[in-house]
Parts: C-alpha cells; structure tokens; sequence
C-alpha cells in the first residue's frame, strides 16, 4: 500500500528539464500541457501512526518510512508490487492504490486522461500492523492520479483541501491520511464546517522507536473491542491528557508526558489483544522511554524518547521482552517526517 508528494511549478520544470530524465516536483493546480513525452510520476508516501494515545481519531503523526508508487502512462495496465507483503496484495484493479486512482478519475470525469499505465509499488510499511498502510494506498492512489489530471487536464485537478476531503472520506477517519498527506503531527478538528486540521510542533529531538511484533491484529477486531459509550470519568481523564500531550509538543517540553501520561477511550481494551503488552511497556520505560502508546489500532507500539541513543536503548528491550514472551519483533528508530507529501515527475524519453 502506497503514497504521494506535492509540488513547485510543473510548467516551469518542464521548461527547464526537458530532455532529461531528472525527477522534478510538482506543485497542486499546476499541470504540464502540450508535451509529446509521456510522463512518470512517482510518490513517496509516509507511514503514520494514529491516536498518538489520547487523541483518538483525530492527531497522528508522519514518519520517516516511504511506500514508494510509481504510475508510467503508455503502458499497459499493469501493477508491479515489490517489498512488504508483496505476494499477499492483488495486482489487479481492486489493488488499493489503483482503487484510489479509479475513484478520483471517475469523480473528475475526463476523458483525456489515458487508461492505459503501469503502477510500480514498493512497500516498505508493514501491513496490518497499525502503521497507516491503508492510509498510504489512498494518499498515493489520489495524488498520482491528481497528478495525471495535472498534467492532460488541469482544469479538472482538485485542490489539496478536496483531496484530504476525499481521503478521509475514503478511510473513514482523518487520523493517518491527514500526516500522511501533509506531514508532520496533525490535530483534526470537525465541526459544522467539517474537518479542520491543526499542525502541531513536533520537538527535534523527539523519537519514535516503532516496534512491529510478529502477529496480525486486524484492524476490525480492534475496532470492535472499542466501546461506543464512555464514563464521564474517562472522558474527563482523556481530555486532560489530549492537553497535555498538545501542550508537550507545542513547548517542546517531552518532560510533560512523563508519568501517567496515557489513555482510557481505546487503548485499555486494545492492550488486551497483544500478548505481552504490559511487560514491554515497563520494559521501554525503564529503559528511558518518556512514553508509550498503541500505533494506530496496533499491534505497532510507539515509544516516545527525548534522544536517538536512549531511543535505540528501549528499542534493544522492546525487541528482548516481546522474544521472551515468544513473538518476535522488529524495532527501528524514526523522526516524523516533517514534508507534505508531493508527486515527482520525469519524462520517460
């Protein structure tokens, strides 16, 4: 499953790139017309990490691990999947990424834009393993063929505002698609004028050790041990803590989330479906993690650390607690990913 990137002056690229086989960015709203050589487009979507502990359907963050999409227009349909999970994906048209480009050519209704062309995947997210897989397909499937409306009939293009709508409209919730479109840690607001999204900071220094244990939890069988009705007790708890952790980001104080930072909307039933779970939460706290939250729906778990060296640190005894507990995990050690993501383009000539 895959992503995508935003992008300066096509026109002006093309202008001074022609000819040359160099990828440029391109920027939304601004196509390419008139070229006799066939675009590629490529997209580097980020994995995400949704809820960020209290802040359940609405913040997540981007980090720096891509799925990488590609579309070569002239060819014939075709999907190529490289990477994680690749023999499991279809390769036909109810591949996600292509699901995602049908959709919004068939919403934008040109009848310029070719049919035929080949999409190269390489996945790099896990699937399945709440870290915005999912999430990454329709950012990328919307912005690559965005993109090839950009550039054959750019007056039908959508604007970034429609493509986030059409996004979370798509995956039902804003959590992963708005970081993985814009970047960075999001906050989602809805209203009556619908979804509004807050940038929150995200502190330098701030890590995040992704530990991704070997088993599958699917994302409806977490959803369906969520309950619909919550305690005024809970609620009160979960809104103190959604402040707390916006205040920490926006100060750049990690400090603030140390010690009973946490959450009572989702989490305490999740923890329930990872085995080991308790045991490699105080692991990574004693070993200098400031906190510790559910990616997404899990089973990811994120650790939050103040410096690459303790990251690395809790990362080592994530890793040995899970294998004592007879699973084993993979854990690495990210920054968010801090750019919008964006569509490059080169000529296939």
């Amino acid at each position: 499953m895959n992503g995508t990137d935003a992008i300066p002056s096509v026109t002006a690229l093309a202008a001074g790139r022609a000819g040359r086989e160099a990828w440029g960015v391109q920027a939304s709203g601004e196509g390419v017309g008139g070229r006799a050589d066939e675009p590629v487009l490529r997209v580097r979507v980020p994995a995400t990490s949704a809820n960020l502990g209290p802040g359940f359907d609405c913040m997540g963050v981007a980090l720096e691990l891509f799925n990488e999409m590609s579309v070569e227009v002239g060819s014939p349909f075709a999907v190529d999947i490289a990477g994680e999970s690749a023999h499991l994906l279809p390769t036909d048209r109810s591949n996600a990424v292509v699901r995602a480009m049908d959709a919004l050519l068939e919403r934008v209704g040109s009848r310029r834009v070719p049919s035929d062309w080949r999409l190269r995947l390489v996945n790099r997210i896990p699937v399945g393993a709440g870290l915005g897989s999912s999430a990454s397909a329709i950012v990328g499937g919307l912005l690559l063929a965005n993109a090839l409306v950009e550039h054959f009939d750019r007056e039908r293009a959508l604007s970034r505002r429609e493509l986030l709508e059409m996004a979370i409209a798509m995956e039902g919730h804003p959590d992963n698609v708005t970081p993985a479109l814009q970047g960075g840690a999001c906050l989602s607001c809805p209203d009556e004028r619908g979804v509004r999204t807050v940038h929150l900071p995200v502190p330098d220094h701030l890590r995040f050790v992704v530990a991704v244990p070997y088993f599958t939890l699917y994302t409806e069988d977490s959803r369906r041990v969520v309950p619909d009705v919550v305690s005024r007790a809970d609620a009160v708890y979960n809104i103190a803590q959604a402040a707390r952790l916006t205040l920490a980001l926006s100060t750049g104080d990690l400090s603030l989330l140390r010690g009973g930072f946490g959450d009572k909307l989702h989490e305490p039933y999740r923890q329930k479906l990872i085995p080991g779970y308790e045991e490699v939460r105080r692991a990574a706290i004693r070993a200098g993690a400031i906190a510790i939250t559910l990616s997404g729906a899990g089973p990811s778990v994120l650790a939050w650390c103040d410096e690459e060296g303790a990251a690395w640190q809790v990362a080592d005894q994530m890793t040995l607690t899970w294998r004592e507990h007879g699973i084993p995990c993979r854990t690495e050690v990210y920054r968010a990913c801090r750019q919008e993501t964006v569509v490059e383009w080169r000529t296939s000539r």
